[in-house]
């Protein structure tokens, strides 16, 4: 895939305006037409957050119903995508598993859990997803500024708590 393309296509925006003023009238079909199309990149990312397939399934699933619940409030004018980021990164995160513990042995995954969800968040649409900078910032509803320095921050945080590490030759 060219790296200057997503890794998902927005609807087509008259179609995702349509489809949000029906869903906002009560349509529960046109709300699940736009929940088909966007679930899978929304499960991805929170997937990439989470590291746990159970964990990013019930966020997703609840970040739709409150999508759903809230569809009324959306604001006119703006992508849905973004919009659902926001009510994805409002979730509090999914419970831990009790065991294993694998952040005890892998520092640099307890580095990741560490950042702060919006940091994590914009950090995996960068390395996981491979958007560019100004496609994040189109996503989260941010500069694209606030995007890099995120990004900048969370590798610094990464780096500063894994710099002890040695890495060991088979």
């Amino acid at each position: 895939m060219d790296s200057n393309q997503t890794h998902f296509a927005f609807l087509e925006a008259s179609r995702e305006a349509e489809l949000v003023a029906e869903a906002q009238m009560g349509d529960h079909a046109s709300f699940l037409e736009l929940a088909r199309h966007y679930q899978r990149p929304l499960y991805r990312l929170l997937y990439a957050m989470t590291r746990r397939e159970e964990g990013a399934l019930t966020l997703t699933e609840e970040a739709l119903a409150h999508a759903w619940a809230e569809i009324r409030e959306f604001p006119s004018g703006r992508r849905f995508f973004p919009w659902l980021l926001r009510i994805a990164r409002s979730l509090p995160p999914a419970p831990r598993p009790l065991v294993p513990d694998w952040n005890r042995a892998d520092p640099l995954l307890a580095a990741i859990d560490a950042l702060r969800t919006d940091d994590r968040m914009t950090l995996a649409l960068r390395v996981v997803e491979r958007f560019r900078y100004e496609e994040i910032a189109a996503l989260l509803d941010i500069p694209v500024g606030v995007a890099i320095l995120r990004i900048a921050q969370a590798r610094g945080q990464i780096l500063a708590a894994t710099s002890g590490l040695t890495v060991h030759q088979p």
